[in-house]
């Protein structure tokens, strides 16, 4: 038995020992309204129960439901809205019906008693209400909003109690008071309720962590489609990349870490779907480090001042663009190699052109990653270099 299970037995006990103790005062007054009040608290226990049995199946899967049967708790949560908007109509029959108003017997010691019933559901409440965040249970959530209407309702009562000890009728007052944070908290449920089982996206909250999440990985491309949503209290996310990574080994290892962040990142997330193809790629950009004069390549990659961007067509060797960019880490104190392999990849990087070899330093595990190609430059001539990669990519030796 899960945590959310055992808050919504306990929800039941509660409930069904506030009926008890307001059918008691009911029968020692002979209220109306407290008979009506016990009624309502009755919805709470039937509430509960529901609660509870949605609860217990939610979680189960089969051959007709392979994904769970998780929207059971929205359901419950719906059912939950519409006996909050139950109890509200028979308060407001006992408003426009003139019952509430009139002057009843023992009506001071009844009045405590349900100060007491008054006591026990707002403790409940915010312990459900604390343990439903918790757990991120719809039901619980919807569980503890309904007994605090209830609470809101006992305070109507208690007024109208208190106002017969003297002799004033407040019940009218009051209880459309009541009625309106009934009727919102209603809705409030309602409304949340219809929107995950319509399907509705994920918040926009948590659809921005997930980009953040997906958009921090150097080897993704771009984010083809991001569809998230809300089951129960469980997400759901369907993912579609394109990679700068070729190989299916290597998009795997990808798509599986990005379900762990994002996993992380989120609670309760059930599923992620990765679908990930290797970016298209009609040109080739590649980078050469370079020194202060621009035009020659620097020995070390961290701290060139400079960085040429070049992107060819790979078939001809023409020049479809030529960029300098300034280092933007040249003068961090530690890791400013993988700082800047990472900003290189930014830039959709395919060949990084050096004059020493990269392999088994940060950057070139970075880069290596993202499978982009090393070339070792024998010239230091930044042109030189270039016009030999030109003249690979024409005679198809890239």
């Amino acid at each position: 038995m899960d945590l959310s299970e055992k808050i919504a037995l306990q929800s039941l006990a509660v409930n069904g020992a506030l009926v008890t103790i307001k059918v008691g005062l009911a029968l020692f007054s002979g209220s109306l309204a407290l008979r009506a009040d016990a009624l309502h608290s009755a919805t709470d226990v039937l509430s509960a129960l529901v609660v509870w049995i949605g609860i217990r199946i939610a979680g189960r899967s089969n051959r007709n439901f392979p994904y769970g049967l998780y929207k059971v708790e929205n359901l419950v949560a719906l059912g939950s809205s519409l006996l909050i908007a139950l109890a509200g109509y028979e308060i407001v029959r006992e408003v426009f019906s003139g019952s509430a108003q009139a002057l009843v017997e023992n009506s001071v010691a009844a009045a405590v008693g349900v100060a007491l019933t008054i006591a026990i559901a707002w403790v409940f409440s915010r312990y459900e209400l604390k343990m439903a965040r918790q757990t991120g249970s719809p039901s619980l959530l919807a569980d503890a909003r309904h007994i605090w209407s209830d609470m809101l309702s006992s305070l109507v009562i208690m007024a109208a109690l208190l106002g017969s000890a003297f002799g004033i009728g407040l019940d009218r007052y009051a209880a459309l008071v009541a009625v309106f944070f009934i009727g919102r908290a209603a809705l409030g449920i309602f409304l949340d309720s219809v929107r995950v089982l319509l399907d509705a996206s994920l918040d926009p909250a948590g659809i921005e962590a997930i980009r953040e999440v997906v958009n921090a990985d150097p080897r993704v491309a771009r984010i083809n489609e991001l569809r998230a949503r809300n089951a129960g209290r469980y997400k759901f996310v369907e993912l579609d990349l394109a990679l700068r990574v070729e190989s299916l080994e290597k998009g795997h290892q990808v798509a599986e870490e990005l379900k762990q962040q994002i996993r992380s990142r989120l609670e309760h997330v059930d599923h992620v779907q990765v679908h990930s193809a290797p970016q298209r790629k009609e040109t080739l950009i590649l980078a050469m480090p370079l020194a202060a004069d621009r035009s020659t390549l620097s020995r070390h990659f961290g701290e060139a001042p400079w960085f040429r961007l070049v992107t060819l067509d790979p078939q001809t060797g023409e020049i479809r663009a030529d960029h300098f960019l300034r280092n933007p880490h040249e003068h961090l104190e530690k890791a400013k190699g993988i700082k800047v392999a990472g900003w290189l990849l930014e830039q959709e990087l395919d060949m990084i052109v050096v004059l020493q070899d990269l392999g088994g330093k940060g950057p070139g595990f970075v880069l290596g990653n993202a499978e982009v190609a090393t070339r070792l430059a024998e010239a230091e001539e930044a042109e030189v270099v270039l016009a030999e990669i030109r003249q690979d990519c024409l005679e198809g030796r890239l």
